[in-house]
């Protein structure tokens, strides 16, 4: 199952080490099934990606959005729909060999992101018209 984690630059380091045990992920689930009226695969991923992105600044205060995207056995996780229509409760550690990728705002953002988590609407507004940019598995240690 892929799963599309939130994190903090700051937990680079620990992400890359082996080391992560994030408790919270998000993932095409049942519950986010019967909201969205989609079988377009590539559309529901993006709708999991920014509801991931957005938990980073909200529910852990990253400085610029952070999503890792990772591949998770069904019996490392388990639908969570009282957090989240797409929320996933994790288990165990995330192996470096099962992160397949990482969406990171770029530096510019900075601003915005911090605006956005303070509640200013219009910090994010723009904060949602900014694309997240994508790093390979490799990448991810460069990024903190």
């Amino acid at each position: 199952m892929r799963v599309y984690i939130p994190a903090r630059p700051d937990q680079i380091p620990t992400i890359t080490s082996g080391m992560w045990e994030p408790p919270l992920g998000f993932a095409v689930t049942g519950p986010l099934l019967d909201l969205i009226d989609s079988d377009d695969d590539d559309e529901l991923a993006e709708v999991v990606l920014d509801v991931a992105a957005w938990a980073s600044l909200e529910d852990l205060g990253a400085p610029l959005r952070l999503v890792i995207v990772a591949e998770v056995s069904r019996s490392e996780s388990e639908a969570a729909p009282d957090v989240s229509p797409a929320a996933v409760r994790l288990t165990g550690r995330i192996p470096t060999s099962a992160i397949a990728c990482a969406f990171m705002d770029e530096a510019e953002a900075g601003d915005d992101a911090a605006g956005a988590a303070a509640g200013d609407e219009d910090a994010a507004d723009r904060l949602a018209e900014r694309d997240l940019l994508w790093y390979d598995a490799s990448e991810i240690a460069h990024l903190g």
